[in-house]
């Protein structure tokens, strides 16, 4: 009791005085400080424990926040608009609702024309199918969202039995109107290629989904580029002059 009874001296001592020790008992005031100093050494909880315990709290639920901010982030990338959707609607055509197009993502870019990049869009079917899409947008990052203003260059699908095993075998491409054409062509076993231009310029082609993709100005009065293709030990495996299809389209034109 000597302990207690010290601590209710220190407490009585801290109370302000007041005219109501004169209408308060020494008993009864000194019972009632008695009841309120075990009431709070009873109830206050010990303060390290506590603090820890906050601070662990506060970093999960940091941490969930960036995990939440994350994963939204990643939906809101993925979901790409019908104004983007809606011109690769050939891919569901073509393969037969195999491919979806909203799985479509971009795989690979390189400088285009105008300031712009040459980017490949891709996606596959459970069937093994593969549906690939070049086209133009403004530069950025390769995992940026969908570009809102672009030029689709052509594209086409092809199933796992159907893509070329020798080095530019085959070859698909598309013009717009003004000259500029957009070709891709089997790599094979080439790991890389490169388009040597009549002005004795060259441009690296972009290889995506084991398919070569590239652009040149198609000048019906010069010679056409060449597309070189090496394989890893750097040795040319293959050599083709693609097509000038302004010729093919207005076969009148040029010599």
């Amino acid at each position: 009791m000597t302990k207690d009874r010290d601590m209710m001296i220190v407490v009585e001592k801290l109370r302000p005085v007041t005219a109501v020790d004169d209408r308060w008992p020494a008993s009864t005031r000194e019972a009632a400080l008695a009841h309120l100093l075990v009431n709070i050494v009873g109830d206050l909880p010990e303060a390290p424990p506590r603090s820890h315990r906050r601070r662990v709290v506060f970093t999960a639920a940091l941490a969930a926040g960036l995990v939440a901010s994350g994963a939204s982030i990643a939906v809101a990338g993925g979901l790409l608009p019908e104004s983007f959707t809606k011109p690769l609607s050939f891919w569901a055509t073509e393969t037969g609702g195999a491919v979806d197009v909203q799985t479509a993502r971009r795989v690979a870019q390189a400088p285009g024309p105008d300031g712009t990049v040459l980017s490949v869009w891709s996606a596959k079917g459970q069937d093994g199918t593969t549906c690939i899409a070049p086209l133009f947008e403004p530069p950025g990052d390769l995992d940026r969202p969908a570009p809102t203003s672009f030029k689709l260059a052509g594209g086409q699908c092809t199933g796992a039995a159907d893509r070329g095993t020798e080095p530019l075998s085959t070859m698909g491409g598309s013009e717009d109107g003004r000259g500029i054409h957009t070709m891709w062509a089997a790599a094979g076993d080439a790991v890389r290629a490169e388009l040597r231009l009549p002005d004795g310029s060259v441009r690296s082609a972009v290889r995506a989904e084991d398919v070569f993709f590239f652009w040149y100005l198609a000048n019906e009065s010069v010679d056409p580029p060449v597309l070189v293709g090496y394989d890893a030990a750097g040795k040319v495996v293959a050599e083709r002059s693609p097509p000038n299809l302004r010729k093919r389209v207005h076969p009148g034109t040029g010599g």
